[in-house]
């Protein structure tokens, strides 16, 4: 049974949904990739200052809005702002105005959330004490992300956040529910390039060559035994090529070839182990065909580890408002990455799943899908969820 807050952050949200949906709208038309976001950032800002939110600029395209009522908690509730680099193939009448550009993985739903969060708090600053930090960031698709980039500027300070907030649209849910996950969450991500160095020459006289390709070839085949014959089978752990570069011309062995992956696990020291075993076998393997390989590790996402009483309250509010049906329990964590752990790794917090999955409308493509859609009453519902919970903190 919902309660008068909960009732009146329904009602509330209900009124103003329109707007939320002509932000999201706006904010679709204009995707911006990692550090470009600047008519984002002019947008976002606009909203915030039409309806008297203060804020200020951080991390280049970045923002910090902050709603104060009294004296009390600090709570922030964290948005990405960048899109990718996707040529967009929906259908919508809004689509993206930038070639070469879409909102794919939802971060236009976010930012509309986040900022219908940011009114409905706004108008019911008499239900709390305390202080709400809104944190737009830039830059969260391109690693190392733009959250370190945040922290270093202090949003986390003046005053002290003492819990964190993040939400994310997943498209395995039905719009009208919201995923809670205990513990992990998202995985740690370890990027690496290889270059391996052979001896180049004629293709007709391969014996006066080193070839890297043919040594590059069978790399990229024995990195799959790393998870299947080193790593204990109930552990998550991915390792990936997802680029070969060799070669300019079909006669001609090259001196170089190189390889681009990425590895993934839900923990820190299970990374360690994987970037041991992978170094081991590309060394190895080298070493054995005459060649020599060089390393390059690019600096990825921490896991993202949900803190239980940050959960707390995103499950408390679900039930409030919407009851036992609107609440799932996602049964495994995802081996993709997410930079809101750079946050968690400063102060405890949590993020939630956002049901946006709707047959009905095409709402059914996978994240970063040049199709995908988002069913709009989520953005209602994630923020009346991220209003109830930020409350409930700042009273508890």
């Amino acid at each position: 049974m919902a309660n008068p807050l909960s009732d009146k952050i329904l009602a509330s949200a209900s009124k103003i949904a329109g707007l939320s949906v002509a932000l999201r709208r706006r904010l679709h038309q204009i995707p911006e990739t990692a550090w470009e976001e600047k008519k984002t950032s002019a947008t976002l800002k606009n909203f915030l200052k039409t309806h008297g939110i203060p804020f200020r600029s951080v991390a280049k395209t970045g923002i910090v809005g902050e709603i104060r009522s009294g004296k009390g908690k600090c709570v922030a509730i964290r948005t990405d702002i960048d899109a990718l680099p996707i040529t967009e193939e929906t259908d919508y009448a809004f689509k993206s105005i930038h070639p070469g550009r879409m909102h794919a993985c939802g971060h236009d739903i976010h930012m509309a959330t986040v900022s219908t969060a940011a009114l409905l708090l706004m108008q019911m600053r008499s239900e709390f004490a305390g202080t709400v930090k809104l944190l737009y960031q830039p830059s969260e698709e391109s690693p190392p992300g733009g959250a370190i980039a945040m922290v270093k500027a202090g949003v986390l300070k003046h005053p002290q956040v003492d819990m964190i907030f993040g939400l994310h649209v997943w498209p395995t849910i039905n719009v009208g529910q919201i995923g809670i996950k205990e513990g992990a969450l998202c995985a740690g991500v370890l990027d690496f390039d290889v270059e391996i160095l052979g001896k180049g020459g004629h293709g007709a006289y391969p014996q006066d060559t080193i070839d890297p390709i043919v040594c590059a070839a069978q790399v990229v085949s024995s990195l799959q035994t790393i998870v299947s014959r080193h790593i204990n089978p109930f552990e998550p752990a991915v390792v990936t090529i997802g680029k070969i570069d060799g070669g300019a011309t079909r006669n001609v062995i090259p001196p170089i070839c190189r390889l681009s992956g990425t590895a993934r696990a839900q923990s820190t020291e299970m990374l360690k182990q994987l970037q041991i075993e992978i170094e081991k076998i590309v060394l190895n393997i080298a070493k054995g065909h005459g060649c020599k390989a060089k390393f390059t590790y690019l600096k990825g996402y921490p896991p993202l580890t949900n803190v239980p009483a940050a959960n707390k309250y995103l499950s408390g509010a679900c039930l409030d408002l919407y009851g036992k049906r609107a609440l799932v329990s996602p049964p495994h964590p995802s081996m993709g990455g997410e930079d809101f752990a750079h946050f968690l790794g400063h102060v405890p917090g949590a993020m939630f799943l956002l049901g946006m999955r709707n047959p009905k409308i095409g709402a059914i493509h996978g994240l970063h899908h040049p199709k995908f859609k988002a069913d709009e009453d989520a953005i209602t519902i994630g923020a009346a969820v991220l209003t109830k919970a930020v409350i409930d903190f700042l009273n508890d």
